[in-house]
């Protein structure tokens, strides 16, 4: 059988599987240890622990909701379709800002016009990792009268100005799923890093339904760290049914309490994702020194003070359409699109949008022109070199990108234009 590299993994052991198993039966739903490691990291007001980051961003918005009702919250054009689930659970209007090709952040300007008409909340998205310029964003959410929401699903490792994403907005939400940075097979949490936020939560917990046995998150646990290998993750991706490597829309189902089984597992797994973060960085600095020297292959530039936790590595490739690279072999390396559309053209999402005129150019080129390619540190040697074999057969001559804030051609710095902020694009020019 071929070798298939995963796109993302999260560090699970065997021994993290047999914590789980003691939960097993359990009548207690008691996750204090698990919420005390979470504390320690994240020092939040309060927490509530979830069977998943989507359940945890709908309570978000089920109390922002409550607490503004009729107001609309401002969500990104450009992000993981969870955050649709999220707004179709909770019931909340949306209004859709662009987001930024050059930073995978915030389109400033997109965020000010929607803001203009008042909003609940602002969520904001730490795409793979790569952290929001949460200094900009929040003076406009505050102009707005509106609660940060920072949705940290895939920033596990990451930090802006020493403070890990998840712990910088009023809310955060945390995922532990399948795939991402730390994991526990499910789970997330809601934190409330100030009091405004803690005064929002207060109570939520009995917008939870009671957790779950476990019997059926231990048998996916089980199956992600059997088959999460490159020798065998071919298994999984060859039944169509599982739909792996598919980015699905999916309905949202009632958040529920942390299940026990849960808990146990991500207590052991949680010590493993600082050396797995490191690897990643790695990884992605050696990737980078490998991208073609073409302007239109750019890599999205992360904003002063800030520490990357790169879940995958993404690039935006405007020179060439995307089905074109992306053929079964490349594929088989880990190499993935992004999101294939954005929220504004997701189906079964598009009628809670209520400003769908807007244009989102920049949401839609990442549509198009986004790629990922993969940094855990399952990745060999062999891998590496094999992706940078792909991208050195594809790269229009010799050398290769310097820095995390330029490509370089023909010795000139030639910057990722930010459309919403002048500074990066300044920033570039001195480089």
């Amino acid at each position: 059988m071929l070798r298939h590299q995963l796109p993302a993994y999260s560090p699970l052991t065997f021994r993290a599987i047999a914590n789980g198993c003691r939960a097993l039966g359990w009548s207690s739903s008691d996750v204090s240890d698990v919420e005390a490691i979470i504390r320690s990291v994240y020092e939040p007001r309060t927490l509530v622990a979830t069977n998943s980051g989507t359940s945890a961003l709908m309570v978000a918005l089920q109390v922002v909701k409550a607490a503004s009702p009729g107001l609309p919250v401002a969500m990104p054009a450009y992000c993981c379709y969870d955050v649709a689930t999220a707004a179709d659970g909770a019931g909340v209007p949306v209004v859709l800002y662009d987001v930024d090709p050059g930073t995978l952040g915030p389109d400033f300007d997109s965020l000010r016009a929607v803001a203009r008409e008042g909003l609940s909340a602002v969520v904001a998205v730490h795409l793979f990792g790569i952290p929001v310029d949460m200094t900009e964003l929040a003076p406009i959410a505050e102009d707005a009268g509106a609660v940060v929401i920072e949705d940290a699903a895939q920033g596990a490792g990451a930090s802006l100005r020493g403070r890990p994403l998840g712990g910088i907005g009023s809310m955060g939400i945390l995922s532990f799923g399948r795939g991402k940075a730390r994991t526990a097979g499910r789970g997330g949490a809601l934190l409330a890093n100030d009091a405004h936020g803690a005064k929002l939560i207060a109570g939520s917990e009995t917008r939870l339904v009671p957790a779950s046995r476990g019997l059926g998150e231990l048998a996916a646990i089980a199956a992600q760290w059997l088959l999460g290998r490159p020798a065998l993750y071919g298994l999984p991706v060859g039944l169509p049914f599982l739909r792996l490597g598919e980015t699905v829309y999916r309905p949202p189902s009632v958040p529920a309490v942390l299940s026990p089984v849960a808990a146990r597992v991500l207590a052991a797994t949680w010590p493993l994702s600082s050396e797995e973060a490191q690897a990643r960085r790695r990884n992605a600095a050696r990737l980078q020194q490998n991208l073609p020297l073409d302007a239109a292959w750019r890599v999205p530039i992360p904003p002063a003070g800030a520490e990357p936790g790169f879940l995958r590595f993404p690039v935006v490739v405007t020179s060439t359409p995307l089905e074109r690279l992306l053929t079964p072999q490349v594929r088989r390396l880990g190499v993935m699109p992004g999101y294939p559309r954005s929220l504004a053209d997701l189906r079964g999402f598009r009628h809670r949008n209520v400003n769908p005129t807007g244009t989102l150019v920049g949401a839609r080129t990442l549509a198009a022109s986004l790629l990922t390619l993969p940094t855990h540190g399952l990745m060999s040697e062999r891998d590496l070199g094999a992706i940078e074999e792909w991208l050195r057969s594809i790269r229009p001559q010799s050398g290769g990108v310097t820095g995390i804030r330029a490509d370089r051609v023909a010795g000139e710095a030639v910057p990722i234009v930010s459309r919403s902020s002048g500074r990066a694009a300044d920033a570039e020019r001195r480089a």
